[in-house]
């Protein structure tokens, strides 16, 4: 940026999010001065996310030889994660902006790239706060095929926390462990039809072991997936009996005896060991399945009013992660797109009361419900020319702040965005270059 004559500055803002590092910063480009007037808004600003995320499973990354940051280049594009999650585009901007920098122009403009955009948006919330740029006009990210739209979905994430201590059980008599571990597809929520759910296979086949009369104990359930996708791994450390021991692992056998199956499982048997195993109550993993039975519902329920101004007229949600915060916490992490004809409030509202009935029913166990993430959704008063895309995007916080967004974007999430082999064709971002460059110099010459 340095070079191509744009003034930049790094813009470091704080936060209190997990599972990232807590240096965090913006990058802001700007084509004139970056004196910000905050009573008079001027210039545009086209704002993107720089963070790039991908699943658990670099196996599945066939064609980068098992590495997602090892980009391929070839005659058709560019293969590697964040192909399409806003990184290219960023460059395509760049690029569409170098004329308007050789000549005079009314308007300044300003290039932002963002961090934290997986959680909660907080880099696009923090810019807006600090008000380090006021445009009269911004054009925000989504992998749209450079399609505009002015409408675009939210997101909340619910961490629910259940504590354990002084509750677990001791073995007694279950020493046969059994390691089971599933594996699913991670991708973007937009884009369900492609998602394998890790936690639900490896629930559908412990569930139905239960249903044929095994009886064992949980030590150890994990679930890991990336923020605003569905989990790619699920492992459960389970113990058994010894008379139960081999039968556990015919039966397992006999479910697991195609190949097609085969595929998305891992079994360890580590046989006999030492007593005094903790085990995690089996209150807990029922409280699980019933929270997650009741999110695939709440979900189900909030569909009965559809959008059909996007390309997927509902709203999706998860069960994203499971992990053990410390000694004695788990945590479970539950995700939902949802569209502009719900607000934030109502699903708080709705969600709130059911983990409240729940949690009376499992009162020993402490259960405590927070919202971790929440982006708002946009809708649009002016008619659907286009299906809206259901990739999340910062639009709501600018929306919020009163700023009028549209959303634009190179590539599309038919090019798995956050999944294995994430793509984007040359001709894709070639095109992006010239669209940019005759939007900014229509809205800044």
């Amino acid at each position: 940026m340095h070079d191509f004559g744009f003034k930049t500055l790094v813009q470091p803002f704080s936060h209190s999010l997990d599972r990232i590092s807590k240096r965090q910063f913006n990058l802001i480009g700007f084509s004139s001065d970056n004196l910000v007037d905050r009573s008079t808004r001027r210039g545009v600003l086209f704002v993107n996310p720089l963070d790039t995320t991908t699943g658990n499973l670099p196996h599945l990354w066939t064609s980068t030889q098992g590495n997602p940051h090892a980009p391929v280049v070839n005659d058709s594009g560019i293969i590697g994660a964040g192909a399409v999650q806003g990184k290219l585009d960023f460059l395509c901007r760049i690029y569409g902006a170098l004329d308007l920098l050789e000549k005079r122009h009314k308007n300044p403009l300003y290039l932002v790239g963002t961090g934290a955009s997986n959680f909660g948006m907080a880099g696009s919330r923090f810019l807006i706060e600090s008000l380090a740029v006021n445009p009269k006009e911004v054009f925000n990210f989504a992998p749209t095929k450079m399609a505009m739209s002015k409408q675009a979905p939210g997101q909340v994430t619910y961490a629910m926390e259940v504590d354990t201590a002084g509750k677990d059980r001791d073995s007694r008599g279950y020493n046969r462990c059994v390691e089971i571990t599933a594996f699913g597809m991670s991708v973007d929520l937009s884009n369900p039809s492609n998602a394998i759910s890790a936690f639900d296979l490896l629930m559908d086949i412990l569930l139905d072991a239960a249903g044929n009369g095994f009886d064992f104990q949980w030590s150890e359930l994990e679930v890991k997936g990336a923020a605003g996708c569905n989990p790619d791994v699920a492992y459960a450390k389970v113990y058994l009996t010894a008379f139960q021991f081999e039968d556990f692992r015919q039966f397992l056998r006999g479910r697991l005896d195609h190949d097609e199956k085969r595929r998305f499982f891992r079994i360890e048997y580590l046989g006999v060991l030492e007593s005094g195993t903790r085990f995690i109550p089996n209150p807990i993993i029922e409280m699980f399945l019933e929270l997650d039975f009741e999110w695939k519902n709440f979900v189900k329920d909030l569909n009965s009013l559809q959008d059909p101004g996007f390309e997927i007229p509902q709203n999706i949600g998860a069960l994203t992660r499971i992990e053990r915060k410390n000694v004695g916490k788990l945590m479970v992490n539950f995700e939902m797109r949802f569209l502009p004809n719900h607000t934030a409030k109502e699903i708080d509202e709705k969600w709130k009361s059911t983990v409240q009935r729940i949690s009376k029913k499992y009162e020993k166990f402490y259960l405590q419900m927070t919202r971790e993430f929440m982006v708002p959704g946009v809708s649009s008063t002016q008619p659907v020319l286009i299906k809206s895309s259901n990739y999340l995007s910062d639009a709501g916080w600018f929306h919020k702040g009163k700023f009028p967004v549209t959303i634009l974007g190179a590539g599309s999430i038919a090019s798995l965005p956050k999944g294995p082999n994430e793509a984007i064709l040359w001709e894709d971002l070639k095109s992006a270059v010239h669209a940019y460059r005759e939007l900014m110099m229509s809205v800044c010459g």
